[in-house]
């Protein structure tokens, strides 16, 4: 009973002071939890290094937002607490934190911030149009996030990733140019065993050939679903 009195006690300390420092510092603008896990999920990357359950994401560079935050929500900490915490998490993340500065800012931020409060630790699924975001965002933001951390978007032309280098073959076409039926086979094979076909007009050799030593099996699977789904677009 002391115990559970003193955690208690830590908890309402903490929710007290985090919530007075957000009193100050909030934008002044209502939260879009649908563009808070639309960034969570995709552009903002958030999910390819974080556990998040109501998202999808399983990533795992980073901590799981669900056991981070799932103890305290339980023990009595605010939503708004959580997300006051989220929010400055992302705006000073940790000196020599995997987590890099500015990955998304001002009301975006305030957005996933809120997205993080509202799904971390969190029985049951997202209702309304959150709900429409779904695993397959989450797995179509992980594949994104290894095309461009592993260096695939220093030699393709890809336009969803933003990407214009041509040391490879363009990735943009490869559906109607492959068809769909073969596609996932042939990003494997490419991936995997880069010379076994080689493009007309590229040299053999200039792809790496150790992707199977630097892709789990999850991450080789996020990374074609991505290019599948967005290389006929």
């Amino acid at each position: 009973m002391v115990l559970e009195h003193k955690r208690a006690l830590a908890v309402a300390a903490l929710a007290a002071v985090l919530t007075s420092f957000a009193a100050g510092c909030g934008s002044g603008e209502e939260s879009d939890l649908v563009n808070g896990k639309r960034l969570f999920t995709g552009e903002g990357r958030c999910g390819a290094c974080h556990v998040l359950a109501r998202a999808g994401t399983t990533g795992t560079v980073g901590p799981s937002l669900d056991a981070a935050f799932g103890q305290a929500r339980f023990d009595g900490l605010s939503r708004s607490t959580v997300e006051e915490v989220a929010y400055n998490q992302i705006v000073n993340p940790r000196q020599n934190s995997a987590m890099p500065k500015d990955l998304v800012t001002g009301q975006d931020a305030r957005d996933v911030a809120a997205y993080v409060a509202e799904a971390a630790g969190q029985a049951g699924a997202d209702e309304g149009g959150v709900a429409e975001l779904g695993p397959a965002d989450a797995t179509a933001a992980q594949g994104r996030a290894l095309f461009l951390d592993k260096g695939c978007g220093g030699c393709h032309i890809l336009s969803d990733a933003k990407t214009g280098a041509s040391v490879g073959p363009q990735l943009n076409n490869l559906r109607p140019t492959i068809g769909s039926e073969g596609l996932t086979d042939y990003l494997r094979e490419a991936i995997l065993a880069p010379d076994a076909q080689i493009v007309p007009g590229f040299p053999a050799k200039v792809m790496p050939s150790d992707y199977r030593e630097k892709l789990t099996d999850s991450e080789l699977k996020a990374l074609i679903a991505y290019l599948t789904r967005v290389s006929g677009e």
